[in-house]
């Protein structure tokens, strides 16, 4: 999702571009916490062609009078990081799992009803968050099927379930990702952490949590704009 100015006019235009398009490339940053995987660094274009499809709107210089549509652009790709994190959630307490399995833990699975509990409340941590970012890209899909007939109500209730999935997906990762480290010990195994920190950093659950109660409280339609 990015803005993008038109030769023709000069308007700003929101548009989407697949990351494997042609004209598209990644320079990843070799110098910060977290794998190159994750996709840091700058995305570079080089000639992209657009469609009209893939123009979400128009970007006007007041942002409370942005489109419910156009709107949609920072939310779905909050989703999407959504979704990173959820893998990263799950691969941690797959990779713990596997190693317990393996007798590679502290402690041997065996009986011990002490792992049990652990590794049962890190796995409906995972599977509640999954079910809170499956909704939330269900209704997001709905919207944009919806196009530019959506109106203010619905864009304001897809930004507060993608709100609620980023809340619900960062506690899972940090939680999941740092106990796992007390479950197995093995060589690489904090990368999940270090990979959940960079992406939750910069995302301060309080500020969502109020935003999330506004619009339930309220019914606020300024919701797009406050999620951010």
């Amino acid at each position: 999702m990015l803005d993008a100015a038109c030769a023709a006019n000069g308007e700003v235009l929101v548009v989407r571009i697949p990351s494997g398009a042609r004209g598209v490339t990644v320079e990843p940053a070799h110098d910060r916490l977290g794998q190159r995987v994750a996709g840091a660094g700058e995305v570079v274009l080089d000639r992209v062609t657009v469609t009209p499809e893939q123009v979400l709107g128009r970007r006007p210089h007041d942002e409370e009078s942005t489109a419910p549509f156009t709107a949609l652009a920072e939310p779905a790709l909050r989703l999407a990081l959504c979704h990173v994190g959820l893998g990263i959630a799950e691969g941690a307490l797959t990779e713990a799992r596997d190693l317990s399995r393996g007798g590679r833990a502290h402690r041997l699975p065996g009986e011990d009803p002490d792992l049990f509990l652990t590794y049962g409340e890190l796995a409906s941590a995972a599977q509640t968050a999954t079910a809170v970012v499956d909704r939330a890209t269900d209704v997001m899909a709905q919207a944009l099927d919806t196009g530019p007939h959506l109106d203010a109500e619905g864009a304001a209730g897809v930004a507060a379930l993608v709100a609620t999935a980023e809340t619900v997906t960062s506690k899972a990762a940090l939680r999941i990702t740092a106990r796992v480290l007390e479950l197995a010990d093995a060589p690489g195994l904090d990368r999940f952490w270090r990979n959940a920190r960079v992406l939750t950093a910069h995302r301060p659950v309080a500020h969502r949590l109020r935003s999330i109660g506004e619009h339930y409280l309220n019914g606020s339609h300024r919701a797009v704009a406050a999620f951010r």
